[in-house]
């Protein structure tokens, strides 16, 4: 991955979060009319096939891995976008034994198309095979029996020692979306406590993060920049997703209400980006911003092209390569 943020900085999207599910080429289509550098395809079971096609999500990885690369990267280089991860999403540690080894596999399936592609990193969660609580009950402490944290960690040690050995091997990253949700399974990879636990369990180089610092507002996490600085070596990945706080609704419900927080577009929420890019400068990263829709106020890919003119307006305060700013 280079180092030092500038103008090789990438501006991607999620392909199936918010956007209308259309056929690969004609998202390519319209990610290049929108300005779009990248993609970050969203492929695998828990994605609908497309338009009828035999294989969900959109890329069909047995034809990759079968047929080659060379069609793929055709169609890209015709519509001058770039494949920058790919995005099964994931629960690895599902607690049915039989659809852990299922999703197992389909995962070293990814991590064998990256390598065929020569995309860098595969994107999912870290899972849970206790739920999103697995925490326990709220102020219980950590020796309450509903706390499952220990086993979970070590269910996550048991199924990505190999996996990290497989990706390295193939010279691929695995970054985990820092959502505590994990689609709806739970995600042990949603904080800084939890990423020292599993970076401890398997110290393995190919693991890292897909940043997301929407999820740290609503989590109550503070000093987000400061976070990047701290984890920089671990972000592989960086998700361009905001939050907005709706102090109205949290009055009535308290944090265990379910609609005192939304996720929005990078520039409509609670995140200062600048203070955000500016961290991401100081750790030297410079690969992509993958801006995932969820905003339920601007779906589709005009609200993705928005939000990327604004990131892109306010990168002259960032860019010092020659010394100067714009």
């Amino acid at each position: 991955m280079g180092r030092g943020l500038g103008k090789s900085m990438k501006i991607a999207f999620a392909s199936l979060v918010g956007i209308e599910p259309m056929p690969f080429p004609a998202l390519l289509t319209r990610a290049n009319a929108a300005g779009l550098d990248a993609v970050e395809v969203n492929v695998g079971p828990t994605f609908p096939p497309i338009a009828g096609a035999p294989y969900p999500g959109h890329l069909d990885l047995d034809a990759i891995l079968r047929d080659g690369p060379e069609p793929t990267h055709e169609l890209l280089a015709a519509h001058g976008v770039t494949i920058t991860s790919l995005a099964p999403m994931l629960n690895l540690l599902a607690p049915d034994p039989s659809l852990r080894e299922e999703r197992i596999a389909t995962f070293r399936q990814m991590i064998d198309a990256c390598a065929s592609l020569g995309v860098p990193t595969v994107v999912t969660y870290g899972g849970s095979a206790f739920g999103m609580h697995f925490y326990g009950l709220p102020g219980v402490g950590p020796n309450h029996p509903s706390n499952r944290l220990s086993e979970n960690i070590g269910i996550f040690k048991e199924v990505f020692t190999p996996l990290a050995e497989y990706a390295e091997a193939k010279g691929v990253r695995i970054a985990f979306e820092t959502a505590a949700r994990g689609g709806g399974h739970g995600n042990v990879a949603h904080s800084p406590e939890l990423w020292d636990y599993i970076f401890d369990a398997v110290p393995s180089p190919a693991l890292g993060l897909s940043f997301d610092p929407s999820h740290l507002i609503w989590l109550q996490i503070p000093h987000i920049p400061d976070l990047i600085r701290q984890y920089g070596s671990r972000i592989y990945h960086f998700d361009a997703k905001d939050t907005e706080v709706l102090p109205a609704v949290l009055a009535r419900q308290g944090i265990l209400g379910s609609g005192w927080w939304r996720y929005r577009l990078p520039g409509l929420g609670a995140l200062d980006w600048r203070g955000v890019l500016s961290a991401l400068r100081d750790i030297g990263y410079d690969d992509v911003l993958s801006i995932e829709n969820e905003d339920p106020l601007f779906l589709g890919l005009d609200g993705v092209a928005w939000s990327a003119n604004y990131l892109r307006s306010i990168f002259p305060f960032l860019r010092a390569d020659d010394g100067t700013t714009d």
